[in-house]
């Protein structure tokens, strides 16, 4: 078997977060519509705060990508996992007020 080269890791990961941020803008255009079909203002709230998430993410990711491989050639940790949990947090968030959205 052989070891993945240095640095993939880093690029996996953040193509994971793209992943994550494409997904919450499709979830947040999938909540405008249903929030203008069924005239529900505070669905109009959730969609706003799923597209601010969506392009955090992706922001985000762009930037943790370059810290992780400098943070690699400099050979010191790469960063906290605190962003990431609140990024996560925030992204259950938003898939519980659209999936109430969707029951209610």
């Amino acid at each position: 078997m052989t070891a993945n080269p240095e640095g993939v890791q880093n690029e996996r990961t953040s193509l994971a977060w793209v992943r994550t941020g494409l997904g919450l803008a499709g979830c947040a255009l999938l909540v405008g519509r249903l929030a203008m079909v069924r005239h529900t203002p505070w669905a109009v709230g959730a969609a706003i705060a799923a597209a601010v998430l969506a392009f955090g993410v992706l922001g985000w990711s762009h930037d943790r990508y370059r810290r992780a491989a400098r943070a690699m050639l400099e050979q010191r940790p790469v960063d906290r996992a605190s962003a990431a949990l609140l990024i996560t947090f925030a992204a259950c968030l938003v898939g519980a007020l659209a999936l109430a959205l969707i029951v209610l």
